[in-house]
């Protein structure tokens, strides 16, 4: 292998609008001691990209390259790695830096990638898996009997915690932003799909629950939805603040106290604090793809060097399930 590889990468200048991601091409030396190159096979677009990119989240210094996750193969390990050999299919879930075509890395940020899993599944899957096991299991965990509210059930995150709250016993009910999205939505199997744009979300709750509303509101919209979420709470019921899709909330801790609600705004390094805890996590997550809890992978996919336009069609609500980049290739 040369001592350089010739590697497409996206970068930053400044933070803004999409335009401000400029895809070119560098050369990524070969790993140091303790480092990983890994050649991508596909990179996730998360929300938390745009978040980077716009600047709601600072950068330290430019140039800079976002992107969390992907998934791919070890081209070459440094000095002091012992867990990892080149050939070994990999995914990572929160690393900046993903959007390029070879990277190098801290081997601990790894997983190992099951060989039934494809590359363009674990980065479909492995941030939005991991945060909705986080949401059902941990944050909240779901019971049987349970009634769940989950906006924008037709994203990323949205669909796979509809899912796997179903799967555990739940009444799903599952809001999306308009009508196109709810015919899709219907297909998970969720006992109600509710459309903002032109249905009244307390009315069809309230027409599903008796009036007595939902044990827990699942909610990474904020600001559009939170205030309704609050509403169709039961006394003594759970919200769980997971984004900021639509902006930061104003939250009414007063109102909240009286009706003895209880707010959790999860991080999943709270929950992923060590290596034992992801391993038995992407275990699990894995397993419940696996068995079909959280159906079929269909990703929307962008050639890396469209990412701009990629980032448009999320912010632009474009987009449903997960979106993807495809390094060296074509649409």
């Amino acid at each position: 292998m040369k001592a350089t590889n010739e590697s497409g990468v996206v970068r930053l200048t400044r933070q803004g609008p999409p335009s401000a991601l400029e895809y070119v091409t560098e050369q990524v030396g070969m790993p140091k001691d303790h480092e990983v190159l890994i050649r991508h096979e596909a990179i996730a677009l998360n929300f938390v990209d745009v978040l980077f990119r716009n600047g709601n989240f600072p950068l330290r210094q430019f140039p800079a390259t976002i992107g969390v996750e992907a998934a791919g193969v070890v081209e070459a390990v440094g000095t002091g790695v012992k867990d990892w050999i080149a050939g070994d299919r990999i995914a990572y879930y929160f690393s900046l830096g993903a959007y390029a075509e070879r990277r190098l890395i801290d081997p601990q940020q790894l997983v190992k990638l099951p060989d039934d899993i494809t590359f363009d599944q674990a980065a479909s899957l492995l941030a939005k898996g991991l945060t909705a096991r986080m949401l059902v299991k941990q944050a909240y965990p779901v019971q049987i009997g349970d009634v769940v509210l989950v906006h924008a059930a037709a994203g990323g995150v949205g669909s796979l915690v509809s899912r796997w709250a179903k799967s555990l016993g739940a009444t799903v009910i599952g809001t999306v932003g308009n009508a196109a999205k709810k015919a899709l939505v219907q297909q998970h199997g969720l006992d109600l799909v509710v459309a903002l744009d032109t249905e009244d979300l307390a009315q069809q709750v309230n027409s599903i629950t008796n009036g007595q509303g939902v044990d827990v509101a699942y909610d990474g919209v904020g600001k559009a939805t939170f205030g309704k979420s609050v509403d169709l709470l039961k006394s003594g019921g759970t919200i769980v603040l997971f984004g900021n899709a639509s902006g930061e909330p104003e939250i009414d801790s007063a109102y909240l106290h009286s009706k003895q609600i209880k707010l959790i705004k999860p991080a999943i390094g709270q929950y992923l604090p060590d290596r034992k805890s992801v391993d038995v996590a992407t275990a699990e997550l894995f397993e419940a793809f696996r068995t079909g809890v959280l159906g079929t992978v269909e990703p929307a996919v962008y050639p890396l060097s469209q990412v701009a336009k990629a980032h448009q069609d999320l912010e632009a609500s474009r987009t449903t399930g997960s979106v993807i980049l495809h390094p060296l290739k074509s649409i």
